[in-house]
């Protein structure tokens, strides 16, 4: 018999675990979707409103101290019970502190999120019916429960500092889940992850790694070692391990025989790979895979017994920290395939606050076609779907991959210790074979955390410190060798948020300084955190708010702010470039337009750096429910103008404006492998279309460097930059396209702008899409295409400039209700910074 598996997802029900007093108050027993999360199953059934609308959130919190108990009854076959048969019952997310029960008898306890949970189950099953009970309790109440009990025995403590030190520190769940500075408190509970009965007769995988030798111009050879676990009557049976390739071009099968004798073992297998294609990161090639089928066969009959189906990618990937020539310093860069690599790319959240139904290829799409190479999965989430990584290794998506520990003191001796080895040793095994995988990061904040005093007095150690610098490293070294281990973001030297080394995250200017502009004041090696907040779009507010809400200052707005920053402050640093914001039109459009600029400064700058400094990941590119927040693609998909900024900012080749005194500067930044040679063009002109200086040259720069090329008087402007901008043009030698850039010499608020004459015309359409040409009589800054009924709206460039005279086209996607011409000219309006409408 080869192995089965049966997915338990049908006929489950919740309800409390305890009658409330009086007991006639009791939830009835209510249908329950797995996976899922008891939130979820409460608003299907009416009982509370969905907490992403409004102030709901507010209502919700009584779900969070409840214990809840999910129950079912699942089918057995006579079949699977036969002797020497074993049976397993998988939880592959248990969310989180959870008691099983099957036909009555305890099964066993789980007590983390975070990983799977496999309990034996061959002597407990019937044939029929079989019912299994799940009971949650309240993660909120335990982890206080167990804090206090820290506390009270006498262990190093953390002064309490609302999240530093409290409930979430000691329970291993995603820690996002207890509200953070743009997510809500939504703490949950539930099978959030598929369950599954696995029996086998003679064996199964339990587990695989595999390592790649690479030659210059010749095979690589891969070795991929199995562990294999035996049914307990069939030790001595003579089994085979094989490697093939699902493509049958790709290499020769090979197989060994798999040791008899023990119940679990290790078995190895090399294959060559003649003319091997590298897996390449977005931007620098085809990101290629290899499949591999890897089966455990009966060596007599042939008959298959357990399979599995993986992919592997060819690649190096180094992480490289060396001291800087005088002593002053040590670098932090990432080199892929012997080229060091400029990051280019943002911090990941969970993509739902209830992460069971979270849907995130179409974000990882959307972050490779806005020219990203990496995404840093940060500390106060979790180890992604299969899903996720799955993405990330099909489209050259790097991945930075925190441990699930952030912004908190966490308890790291005895048991917690203990927990937190087992966690590691089974997010390593799960993802340590993932071609994405770039580096394993400790924690996120939790040494700058500590020399900061977040708590308002320093601790008298740092409670983690053991997990980061021992326990971690260990099961890195152990299980994952082939990849880097960094003790947290940021870290570097004796102050972990240095400039000088390793990576840094640049708060100083959203927390500190307030004006974007102090970008230019950092000298980071590698910025792995730094953003400006922004409104959703409108189509995320239509999502939450009722009709009486849609205002920027309604209490419902407000509440979808969790930034803590203040919202008058919030407010004030968009009002430093953009008009006073009177209506919710105002807040999206004014808020994201300063996003994008606050962004493309930032990143400009750390992209003219590039030799110092080799990477940024802004915070955030996703988020988790309607919010304002970092991110620049909204919880609803919609793209941010800093989305279509990113697009620019983060191109292979950018052409970079900075203003310096009297003139402007144009840099050029090339993440190319090769030289790049063109006609650059600079042109100071007015805002209707009359150029007042022009500097054409012949230029280069080389591969992989950064530097300036030439410059432009402002001589003819001064005095007048109200109604002036410069703009930058390289068109490449070798005809492959160009770069540009544009900037403006006043504030935009303070731009005499005459009207624009916006003009739509709907030039062509294709089964998928119209395309529109959009022009302008005069400058257009900040050119918003959006429906007028505030629903969704595919369109691949947005927020842009138009000069006086110039044109661009668009695509808009066709949708069921955007399916003829008439109906889309009737559904556009257009929004310029001097507010005209169309």
């Amino acid at each position: 018999m080869e192995l089965t598996r049966q997915f338990i997802e049908n006929g489950w029900t919740v309800r409390e675990a305890s009658p409330p007093d009086p007991p006639h108050n009791q939830l009835k027993c209510l249908p329950a979707q797995v996976p899922g999360s008891v939130h979820l199953d409460l608003v299907r059934a009416g009982v509370i409103d969905d907490p992403f609308l409004r102030l709901n959130e507010r209502g919700a919190g009584w779900v969070d101290d409840t214990d809840w108990v999910y129950e079912t009854t699942f089918g057995v076959a006579p079949a699977q019970l036969q002797s020497g048969h074993v049976s397993n019952l998988i939880f592959h997310g248990l969310d989180t502190i959870a008691e099983i029960r099957l036909n009555g008898t305890p099964l066993g306890t789980a007590d983390n999120m975070l990983i799977a949970h496999e309990f034996p189950v061959t002597d407990r099953l019937v044939a029929g019916d079989n019912h299994l009970e799940v009971t949650f309790r309240s993660a909120r109440r335990v982890g206080q429960e167990r804090m206090e009990a820290w506390n009270s025995a006498g262990n190093d403590t953390a002064d309490f500092h609302w999240d530093n030190w409290s409930a979430r520190s000691f329970v291993r769940k995603a820690q996002y889940m207890y509200g953070w500075d743009w997510g809500p408190v939504l703490i949950s509970c539930g099978l959030w992850k598929p369950v599954e009965l696995v029996t086998f007769s003679t064996a199964r995988i339990l587990d695989w790694k595999h390592s790649v030798e690479l030659t210059k111009n010749g095979p690589a050879s891969v070795t991929v070692t199995a562990t294999i676990e035996r049914t307990p009557n069939k030790l001595q049976h003579p089994l085979s391990f094989t490697v093939q390739s699902g493509d049958s071009n790709s290499f020769v099968p090979a197989k060994n025989d798999i040791p008899s004798g023990r119940l679990v073992s290790e078995v190895s297998v090399s294959i060559e790979i003649k003319d091997p294609e590298l897996w390449q990161p977005s931007g620098l090639g085809e990101a290629t895979l290899y499949p591999l089928s890897l089966i455990v066969s009966d060596y007599r009959t042939g008959m298959a017994l357990d399979s599995l189906s993986p992919s592997v990618g060819l690649r190096t990937i180094e992480l490289l920290h060396e001291p800087d020539p005088d002593g002053k310093g040590e670098g932090f860069k990432f080199r892929v395939n012997g080229s060091d690599l400029f990051i280019k790319g943002a911090n990941w959240i969970p993509n739902d606050s209830f992460p069971s139904r979270a849907d995130v290829r179409p974000r990882i799409q959307q972050a490779v076609d806005c020219g990203f190479n990496m995404l840093r999965v940060w500390g106060g989430g979790l180890y992604e779907s299969e899903e996720f990584y799955d993405a990330c290794d099909e489209l050259g998506i790097l991945v930075w991959q925190d441990f699930p520990y952030g912004c908190a003191y966490y308890p790291d001796t005895g048991e917690y210790a203990e927990a937190s080895r087992v966690e590691a040793v089974a997010a390593v095994r799960r993802l340590r074979n993932r071609a994405s995988l770039a580096l394993w990061c400790g924690n996120n904040e939790n040494y700058v955390m500590y020399q900061g005093k977040w708590s308002g007095i320093q601790s008298p150690r740092l409670l983690g410190e053991h997990l980061y610098e021992s326990i971690l490293p260990e099961v890195v070294a152990a299980e994952n060798p082939q990849t880097s281990y960094w003790p947290s973001s940021p870290y570097g030297g004796t102050d972990a948020n240095s400039d000088d080394y390793g990576d840094c995250h640049n708060w100083d200017v959203w927390h500190g300084r307030g004006d974007w502009k102090h970008y230019t004041e950092s000298n980071s090696r590698f910025c792995s955190e730094f953003g400006f907040g922004a409104s959703c779009g409108l189509p995320a507010w239509e999502s939450c708010l009722a009709p009486s809400d849609k205002h920027p200052y309604s209490p419902a707005v407000l509440w979808h702010d969790k930034t803590r920053k203040g919202y008058d402050t919030y407010l004030s640093m968009i009002h430093l470039h953009y008009p006073e914001i009177k209506t919710l039109d105002d807040l999206v459009y004014y808020s994201q337009v300063n996003q994008a600029e606050a962004l493309k400064y930032g990143i400009e700058h750390y992209r003219r750096n590039k030799g110092r400094c080799w990477g940024t990941l802004f915070w955030q590119i996703n988020d988790c429910w309607p919010v304002q927040s970092w991110s620049i693609i909204d919880y609803l998909g919609d793209p941010k103008a800093a989305y279509y900024a990113a697009i620019k900012f983060y191109a292979p080749v950018l052409v970079s404006l900075v203003r310096e005194g009297s003139g402007v500067t144009v840099h050029l930044v090339n993440d190319r492998l090769q030289e790049i040679k063109g006609t650059l063009t600079l042109s100071l002109e007015n805002l209707d279309g009359k150029v007042l200086e022009t500097v054409t040259s012949q230029t280069s720069i080389g591969p992989n460097s950064a530097g300036p090329v030439g410059e432009i008087s402002l001589a003819s402007a001064l005095g007048s930059e109200r109604q002036t901008f410069v703009t930058a043009n390289f068109v490449f030698e070798d005809g492959g396209g160009s770069a540009d850039n544009l900037l403006l010499l006043a504030e935009p608020k303070e731009l005499a702008l005459p009207v624009a004459g916006i003009e739509i015309e709907i030039a062509g359409e294709d089964p998928n899409s119209f395309h529109i040409k959009i022009s302008a009589r005069r400058f257009a800054p900040y050119v918003w295409i959006r429906r007028k009924d505030n629903a969704l709206l595919s369109i691949s460039d947005n927020f842009f400039h138009l000069r006086a005279g110039e044109s661009k086209w668009v695509s808009v996607s066709k949708s069921e209700d955007l399916c003829c011409v008439d109906g889309l000219m009737q559904m556009l309006t257009v929004r310029t910074l001097q507010a005209e409408g169309k």
